[in-house]
């Protein structure tokens, strides 16, 4: 256990908070392992329906602990085969993300401040990035020589394009909360005020939600955004197929009881 992540289960929601402040969040070992282990929950437990991530301090993150992952593994980087810094990057940072993005339920992001590096990279894994105006989103990872390996190329450019891409992997630029929505980046911003409140009342309205849509619509989305117009229509019929055949009349008469008494 590490008090650097703090974990707390409510109504629904597995709430990860980042709190190592004095270090401006930075992502240690121990801090991925309290993440990896909520998005495990996730995937396993039926009581919880939502994962968000939020951090408390004047960053959301700086990005990854550089002095702890400089030291890791006890060789030196110089010393090893490529192969090898291939391999210990996938087992290190890129499975931690990829199941991230394959678990079928909703994790979101609250992103109240500077958010940086690995901070992005994890963002991009995630499938709701809300935003306050005081956040800010940037790849610094150029400054020390290396690229942003681990989903800040390849994911932050499927999300928001090349040109962006190359703002923050190439010219080192970083990206304010109302850029990043207009990017494509974030689905929404919100007051600082008012920030915590947006986000879990979000998260309450996520976790409402027919649970087996959710996994499927995810799966949906991913796939269609890789194929032609021709074959998602395909995908669309599907998997709504067996959604459409089953016993809806309970979703139904809650959402046609919700209507009369909005009218």
């Amino acid at each position: 256990m590490t008090d650097q992540a703090l974990r707390e289960d409510k109504d629904g929601v597995a709430i990860v908070t980042l709190n190592r402040p004095e270090k401006l969040n930075a992502i240690s070992l121990a801090m991925r392992e309290v993440i990896f282990g909520a998005v495990e929950d996730l995937r396993d437990r039926d009581d919880l329906r939502v994962l968000l991530i939020r951090a408390k301090g004047r960053f959301f993150t700086a990005g990854v602990d550089i002095a702890e992952s400089g030291s890791a593994g006890g060789e030196p980087r110089a010393a090893q085969t490529m192969i090898n810094v291939r391999r210990d990057y996938r087992r290190g940072l890129h499975i931690f993300l990829d199941e991230m993005e394959a678990v079928e339920k909703p994790i979101v992001m609250a992103i109240h401040a500077p958010c940086l590096g690995l901070g992005v990279e994890m963002a991009g894994a995630v499938d709701f990035r809300l935003a306050a105006d005081s956040a800010r989103f940037g790849l610094p990872e150029i400054d020390i020589g290396v690229l942003a390996g681990s989903g800040g190329t390849s994911r932050f450019t499927r999300l928001c394009g090349p040109g962006w891409g190359k703002w923050l992997n190439m010219a080192g630029e970083q990206i304010d909360a109302r850029t990043a929505l207009m990017a494509g980046f974030v689905q929404a911003v919100y007051p600082d005020e008012t920030f915590e409140e947006e986000v879990w009342a979000f998260c309450q309205r996520l976790q409402s939600r027919p649970l087996e849509v959710q996994g499927v619509a995810k799966l949906a989305v991913e796939l269609a955004w890789d194929l032609d117009r021709g074959q998602a229509r395909h995908v669309e019929r599907i998997v709504n197929t067996p959604l459409m055949m089953a016993d809806r009349t309970e979703l139904v008469n809650k959402v046609l009881k919700r209507g009369k008494s909005d009218s």
